[in-house]
């Protein structure tokens, strides 16, 4: 009986801490310059997370998950935003709504908050030019 308890304990206990550590990331990461809640649609599954600006590119952190290191992440200049649409929720417009992105040779959705979105759209447009390496 004792021993049960002890592993009982200390399950609860292991468990506690995980959840301790998961909240602390959620915490940290969204606590970032230039983070914002976004989730993911690659195929047909949609997951969420929590999407970073960084100089370079965007980054992309999934909810649940303990890791520091994104997810995904998609170069600043290879980024091209296809499409944006208005979600609908029992016929009304929602907040949230989806652009269509490319990266590469891989298409995807991105969902957030509209002004989110916006914020994506002024930093890739605000993106330094792009240099070329072609001689003349």
């Amino acid at each position: 009986m004792a021993t049960a308890l002890i592993w009982i304990g200390g399950l609860l206990a292991a468990s506690l801490l995980l959840a301790g550590l998961l909240l602390w990331r959620l915490h940290a990461l969204g606590r970032r310059v230039g983070s914002f809640e976004c989730a993911v649609r690659e195929g047909e599954h949609w997951h969420a997370g929590i999407a970073t600006y960084t100089r370079s590119g965007l980054d992309w952190h999934r909810v649940v998950s303990l890791s520091l290191r994104p997810s995904r992440r998609w170069q600043r200049e290879k980024l091209v935003l296809l499409a944006r649409r208005n979600r609908q929720v029992d016929g009304r417009a929602s907040r949230v709504v989806e652009m269509h992105c490319r990266h590469e040779n891989s298409e995807f959705y991105l969902a957030a908050q509209s002004s989110a979105l916006d914020g994506l759209v002024s930093w890739l447009e605000a993106a330094p030019p792009r240099s070329t390496n072609e001689t003349i």
